[in-house]
């Protein structure tokens, strides 16, 4: 497989992941794997799968070799961190998670991940700022997504208006906008 087929397969294993198809996901990381084991993303994912699985060897050992490949990956960082959190080891759990957070300080699970962490330790405070941090960057990804629909959908519409009147399409996109937000 070349590096260009060896990409297009990882966007397939992606794909199934992010629609729940871990079965699917997993035999593509694998597929991966397979043609080069130095693919840190594909350890991590395989890893996140089969702790799902509950095969929390066989994750741990994925998860390793994905942070031993690459150390700034924080999914992998998360992911090991759930499997401390799994084993009620909540302190080694918090360590990971703030790497995690260190490393990709703007995803909310990672500070999801950081409030389940804290509040097991009876770090209230903590697990309060972590828990309302996550929720402050989730509504920042959804104005993001709702913001990146309306200018695609700007486009589109400009794109089908041809000449409309600079101010009817500002009205018409207002409008739209505010339908969205409702």
């Amino acid at each position: 497989m070349n590096k260009e087929e060896l990409s297009e397969v990882l966007s397939r294993a992606d794909a199934a992941y992010a629609r729940g198809s871990l079965d699917e996901a997993l035999e593509l990381y694998r597929q991966v794997l397979a043609e080069d084991e130095t693919v840190a993303w594909a350890h991590s994912r395989t890893g996140a799968i089969l702790a799902q699985k509950d095969d929390l060897a066989g994750a741990e050992a994925h998860l390793r070799r994905a942070i031993e490949l690459d150390p700034n990956l924080p999914q992998a960082h998360s992911n090991l961190g759930n499997l401390d959190y799994a084993r009620g080891d909540y302190a080694a759990a918090l360590e990971k998670y703030q790497l995690a957070v260190k490393l990709d300080p703007n995803n909310p699970t990672f500070h999801e991940n950081l409030h389940a962490a804290y509040k097991k330790l009876g770090r209230i405070s903590e697990a309060v700022d972590a828990i309302k941090r996550a929720q402050r960057l989730k509504r920042q990804q959804v104005n993001n997504e709702i913001r990146q629909d309306m200018a695609d959908l700007g486009s589109r519409v400009k794109r089908r208006a041809g000449c409309l009147p600079a101010g009817v399409l500002t009205a018409l996109l207002l409008a739209l906008l505010l339908m969205a937000l409702s």
